[in-house]
């Protein structure tokens, strides 16, 4: 498993961003701001985009569509990215990863984790990370349905903590086990650091490129957190016994097992 992790991981990764742009598209296509929802911007050949698609972009033209006075429809393309191809993403897998089936066979719960965790992370990049960002679908959004930034980062910044804190609470530890790893101790503490590197170490950059100072502030903060969380998240993942809640479809015997 650890052997097929880096490329369980890079496929996965694929799954949220490319269904995440392609939802730009077809959404900027549905409200006539774009001709051809097929065609986004892939990026380039470099090594940093073909691994980790970083470059990748939706091939929207914002700026014009803002001219043109088509807001409500800006807002809607801009949205559709974050809400549509991770939000609704996040939802299915979180709904998905609690059941026998998945719980009962170890590669498929371990294909479910990562792209449930991805889910979470592009979310975590746009709120809170780049709220206050120049430029970005937060931005496309506040301009396009003239709304505060705040409001975004009080009531979506607290959906995201919420789903943050479940990914740490519950879904890691009952992944760990589904998995396999809850007899190794090792492997459990170097899941619960990789998650954490990735989450709000490399979701981190995107805020650290930007210009603004409270951008750079979110990032930075992002990057003290790694230790914060490694550790609070400690005991729960790696040290006690792992325990889940109950499977979707088990019997009322396997239920009570699991308390």
């Amino acid at each position: 498993m650890f052997a097929a992790m880096p490329v369980i991981m890079i496929v996965t990764h694929y799954l949220t961003v490319i269904p995440h742009e392609y939802s730009h598209s077809f959404m900027a296509w549905i409200v006539g701001i774009k001709s051809n929802p097929l065609l986004i911007d892939w990026g380039g050949t470099g090594a940093w985009n073909l691994f980790l698609l970083a470059h990748i972009d939706e091939n929207v033209d914002y700026t014009q569509a803002l001219a043109a006075g088509d807001h409500w429809q800006v807002a809607l393309a801009a949205f559709a990215g974050p809400g549509i191809g991770n939000g609704l993403g996040y939802v299915v897998a979180r709904l998905m990863i609690k059941r026998r089936p998945i719980v009962s066979r170890p590669w498929v719960a371990l294909w479910l984790f990562w792209y449930l965790f991805f889910c979470v992370a592009n979310l975590y990049d746009y709120v809170p990370l780049r709220v206050f960002a120049d430029d970005g679908d937060v931005t496309h959004f506040v301009l396009g349905w003239q709304i505060d930034r705040w409001w975004i980062y009080t009531i979506v910044g607290y959906l995201v903590l919420w789903i943050v804190v479940d990914f740490y609470r519950s879904v890691l530890p009952s992944s760990l086990q589904a998995i396999g790893f809850e007899s190794f101790t090792l492997a459990r503490a170097a899941m619960l650091v990789a998650v954490t590197l990735w989450l709000f170490g490399y979701f981190a950059l995107p805020a650290l490129m930007e210009e603004d100072s409270v951008s750079l502030f979110m990032g930075r903060t992002s990057l003290a957190l790694i230790p914060v969380v490694v550790v609070a998240a400690w005991n729960r993942s790696v040290v006690r016994p792992l325990r889940t809640e109950p499977t979707v479809g088990a019997t009322a015997a396997e239920h009570e097992g699991t308390r």
